[in-house]
């Protein structure tokens, strides 16, 4: 098959929606398949060729509100020429241009990672072009999938939309030995770790507020970047107002994001928004705790591997963690049950045989075997 991904900021750099691509983009090429993704100029420049798979960079706009729009327009029309037999769209924007593939005959995949309407950074008028481009994007594509049970079950009931769910995913990974951490006057176990993209709906305000209640030593890395997030940036830094126990890395990768997984004390994500977090998902695959906002689809992630707090209240954070601080044993208890979740519920391999088997029946005119409706799994009482 010739299968094309719209579109994505780097495909050699972030996390999220490029790094789902990356990871399922590079085994579907493994697997024989002529795969092409589609990326945002602007973010740097990118290989022609990128682990089997090829890189088309197109010009966009460079402001947060028309960037992803104006890059899915041109993509849309570049994937019109090369004829596709998929075209797989990322979130709304890019999915209310799938009529220009489908011209071509090619079969259009909307897969959502969240509901997008809900974030926070596009205010009240940003909010209602997305609620457009999200019935656009719907009514045009051949096949909806969602990355949680808990967006496939909104669907469902609030728009009468059947959706496919195909998750996310993490290859589960063995700790590596602690050496770079230390540069960061880290110690393992000693640290608690947040490592997403540092924007608003990510939540990390409420962490650095919470953390800072806590009488500890206990250390506080918050690792992440985010494109024209300056002013994010430096909320955060005010918030910590220069306490000693909180880092700022910026962007991590390679070695050090490796190891900072490996031997953190908990994962925290306070998110308000979610599909289903590949950090999450990473943070349980090197068997961490993780302890998150109790919004479903965080819930639907940790099941019962994980701990929970109420949504943006900084008190239960900092009462949860300050639990989880003198709680060890209870702490090291989930380790081997996250690892395990994310064995059995988020392979890698199984989510790209599942989205090969759903690219070929849109192709063959058949059904995609639907999924028997399962009540969403809760996590553990912290309590």
């Amino acid at each position: 098959m010739r299968i094309a991904f719209l579109a994505v900021k780097n495909i050699t750099t972030g996390g999220g929606i490029e790094k789902y691509t990356s990871e399922l983009g590079s085994r579907l090429a493994q697997r024989g398949h002529d795969v092409t993704v589609y990326t945002m100029r602007h973010y740097g420049d990118v290989p022609e060729h990128y682990q089997g798979m090829r890189i088309v960079s197109v010009p966009s706009f460079a402001t947060a509100c028309l960037q992803k729009l104006s890059c899915s327009a041109t993509a849309a029309i570049n994937s019109f020429w090369n004829k596709y037999d998929i075209v797989h769209f990322h979130s709304f924007a890019p999915g209310a241009f799938a009529w220009l593939p489908k011209l071509r005959g090619a079969k259009c995949v909307l897969q959502l990672h969240s509901l997008e309407w809900k974030r926070k950074r596009w205010g009240n008028v940003g909010s209602s072009v997305v609620k457009i481009l999200e019935k656009m994007a719907l009514s045009q594509s051949h096949i909806n999938t969602a990355v949680s049970r808990t967006q496939c079950a909104f669907y469902r009931t609030q728009r009468g939309i059947e959706m496919q769910y195909i998750p996310t995913a993490a290859d589960v990974k063995p700790k590596i030995e602690a050496k770079e951490i230390y540069r960061l006057g880290l110690e393992p176990n000693k640290y608690i770790l947040f490592a997403c993209r540092l924007v608003p709906e990510k939540g990390a305000h409420y962490l650095v507020t919470a953390f800072r209640k806590l009488k500890t030593d206990i250390k506080l890395v918050i690792a992440g970047g985010a494109h024209g997030a300056t002013g994010y940036r430096n909320k955060l830094n005010k918030l910590a107002k220069g306490d000693s126990r909180i880092l700022f890395p910026g962007f991590v990768e390679g070695r050090l994001i490796q190891e900072l997984f490996s031997h953190c004390y908990v994962y925290t994500q306070p998110s308000e928004v979610e599909g289903l977090s590949l950090s999450i998902l990473e943070a349980m695959s090197y068997g961490n705790c993780c302890l998150v906002s109790d919004i479903p689809e965080n819930l639907e992630a940790i099941g019962d591997a994980g701990f929970h707090f109420a949504n943006t209240n900084e008190d239960d954070l900092a009462d949860r963690l300050c639990w989880l601080l003198e709680h060890r044993e209870e702490v090291e208890a989930l380790n081997f049950r996250a690892k395990e979740r994310v064995r059995q519920h988020y392979s890698w391999e199984s989510i790209s045989e599942q989205i090969e088997n759903l690219y070929m029946c849109i192709l063959n005119g058949q059904p995609y075997p639907a999924e028997e409706k399962t009540p969403l799994s809760q996590s553990i009482p912290i309590r």
